[in-house]
């Protein structure tokens, strides 16, 4: 009786969310945020940073609503706020003194790129610019990889195309259409 509760909630959720498109309501993306403390490490392979200048600033940003920024979250790109008393994660990201900014990382803490503010602000624009291109540059690496991989493996050398394809298994969640192929790859030559 309780799964029919759940399923009539459904739909009527889903009714009533399809209306509200369909009356030409928009919709608003928070994206996941999350303030990192000092002390806390990032287990993600890309990391958003966001050093506000104020924290009044991240009420009114539109970083927070940013819909490619949403979608970007899902490709397991972990998105942080550093506090200004974080001293060492602030030099590591070497954010200066000229906020605000965003830096994008590596899981390694390398920096890839950042976005500085223009007259105290940002461009949410060059933010998603900015993990767009990285993003772009991994899944084209990744099909490099699916493509030597490919190679190797109608040239009879199964081993080394198993090491390609489960490097760009490792990735998949960066690289979700190469992960997929990798992965189909894998279970042919009875890997996965």
């Amino acid at each position: 009786m309780d799964w029919l509760v759940r399923v009539f909630a459904a739909i009527a959720f889903f009714v009533a969310g399809a209306s509200m498109l369909a009356a030409g309501e928009n919709h608003v993306a928070f994206v996941p945020w999350e303030i990192i403390e000092p002390q806390d490490a990032v287990e993600a392979p890309l990391v958003l940073f966001w050093v506000p200048s104020a924290g009044d600033e991240v009420r009114h940003s539109d970083l927070l609503t940013s819909d490619e920024l949403m979608l970007f979250s899902t490709r397991c790109v972990a998105m942080r706020i550093v506090r200004l008393t974080d001293d060492v994660r602030l030099a590591g990201l070497e954010a200066g003194t000229d906020l605000p900014v965003v830096v994008l990382a590596d899981r390694m803490g390398q920096v890839i790129g950042r976005v500085a503010n223009r007259g105290g602000s940002l461009a949410v624009e060059e933010v998603e610019d900015l993990v767009r291109d990285e993003l772009d540059r991994r899944a084209d690496e990744a099909d490099e990889l699916l493509d030597r991989a490919r190679e190797r493996s109608d040239d009879g050398a199964p081993d080394e195309a198993i090491a390609l394809y489960q490097s760009v298994w490792e990735e998949r969640c960066v690289c979700p259409r190469q992960g997929r192929d990798a992965g189909r790859a894998l279970r042919k030559l009875g890997r996965k």
